[in-house]
C-alpha cells in the first residue's frame, strides 16, 4: 500500500491535506533517488544465505550435521526448546545465521546535514556495518538430578562443544559468501545448557554494501 499527500479544497486556506492512497500519490515521489525495493534485499539474502550454507555444509562435512538449518531472524536467539534431537542423516541439532544489528560507520560526529547527505534522497550516505551471529545448539542429557551430574558425559558434551566452535570458526573463515566484505571475528561463545539444549554461537562484522566488489 502506498500513502502519499493530496490536497483537497479546505474553508481557511483553501487547501486540506489528506493522508492516505490515491491515484497520484506516489507520482514523483522518487524523483531523482532510488526507486523503493520490490523484491527483497538482495545484499542480505546472499550474505545470509551463503553464510547457513557455509555453516551447514561444514557441520555435515565434519559428521556432525545438524537436523535444521536456517537464517533466523530476531531480537533474541532461537528458542532452545527443540533441538531436534534426532534425523534422518544421524545429525542432530539446530544450526542458525542471524543478523545482531547494522550500525552506519560514517557517522562520526560531524553534522550530517553538512556532510554526509546525499543530493538525491537527503539521508546519510552510510557505510553499514552489520554483526551477525552465527551458531548450533545441540541436545543434551539433563542427567538425574537426584544423582548428580554424569561426569563423563558432561566431560564429552564439552569436548563436542568446543568442536562445534571450532567448526563455525572454520565456517566463517572458509565462506566464499563474505570473502571481499571485510570480515572481523569478535567472539565465540557457549550457551546454555536450557531445556536439554546446549550449544556454541560465533560473532562476527561484516561489511554491507550493494556489491561485494572490494
Amino acid at each position: 500500500m502506498s500513502f502519499g499527500a493530496r490536497q483537497e479544497p479546505g474553508p481557511e486556506d483553501g487547501r486540506q491535506i489528506v493522508f492516505g492512497p490515491g491515484e497520484d500519490a506516489t507520482e514523483g515521489l522518487f524523483m531523482g533517488a532510488r526507486a523503493p525495493a520490490r523484491s527483497g534485499d538482495p545484499v542480505m539474502e546472499e550474505i545470509m544465505a551463503g553464510l547457513a550454507t557455509c555453516v551447514c555444509t561444514t557441520l555435515a562435512q565434519a559428521g556432525r550435521p545438524a537436523c535444521c538449518c536456517m537464517w533466523y531472524r530476531g531480537q533474541s536467539r532461537p528458542p532452545m526448546d527443540a533441538c531436534h534431537c534426532d534425523c534422518d542423516d544421524g545429525g542432530q541439532g539446530v544450526a542458525w545465521v542471524r543478523m545482531l544489528n547494522m550500525e552506519n560507520t560514517a557517522m562520526t560526529g560531524t553534522n550530517p546535514r553538512i556532510s554526509g547527505f546525499r543530493a538525491d534522497c537527503a539521508i546519510p550516505a552510510p557505510r553499514w556495518r552489520i554483526t551477525v551471529e552465527v551458531g548450533v545448539y545441540r541436545c543434551i542429557d539433563p542427567g538425574d538430578p537426584q544423582s548428580g551430574p554424569d561426569c563423563q558425559q558432561r566431560t564429552n558434551e564439552a569436548a563436542n562443544g568446543h568442536w562445534d566452535d571450532l567448526l563455525l570458526r572454520q565456517a566463517v573463515e572458509c565462506c566464499p559468501a563474505i570473502d571481499n566484505r571485510r570480515p572481523v571475528w569478535i567472539r565465540t561463545d557457549p550457551v546454555g545448557p536450557q531445556g536439554g539444549c546446549a550449544g556454541s554461537i560465533v560473532a562476527l562484522w561484516l561489511d554491507y554494501a550493494k556489491s561485494k566488489t572490494p
